[in-house]
């Protein structure tokens, strides 16, 4: 066995915690988009413009956010994401087919 694979081990704390900090900085800079309003604001649109893509099928139950003990809305974000980016480039526009 080659035992220079280990030589850095002792590297592997220093970049847990280098990473623990670059995750608070950036949680800082990109506030989560979970609620109604942080959808809006994340979308540059007001909260009635997100239910109205809620109701036209833009965002779709399931794809784009799910219902907390069948009331609550719950967003999620890597959808959210997604979704501005291919509005951004006029891809989010067709509405989908239930």
């Amino acid at each position: 066995m080659d035992l220079k694979a280990f030589e850095n081990l002792e590297l592997i704390p220093a970049l847990v915690e280098q990473n623990k900090l670059l995750l608070e900085r950036l949680n800082k800079l990109v506030p989560p988009i979970t609620t109604k309003n942080e959808v809006a604001k994340f979308l540059d649109k007001s909260e009635s413009t997100v239910s109205r893509y809620m109701q036209e099928g833009l965002l779709v139950e399931g794809t784009h956010f799910y219902r907390k003990n069948g009331r609550i809305l719950v967003f999620i974000e890597d959808a959210i994401t997604d979704f501005r980016n291919k509005r951004s480039k006029g891809l989010a526009y067709e509405k989908i087919k239930i």
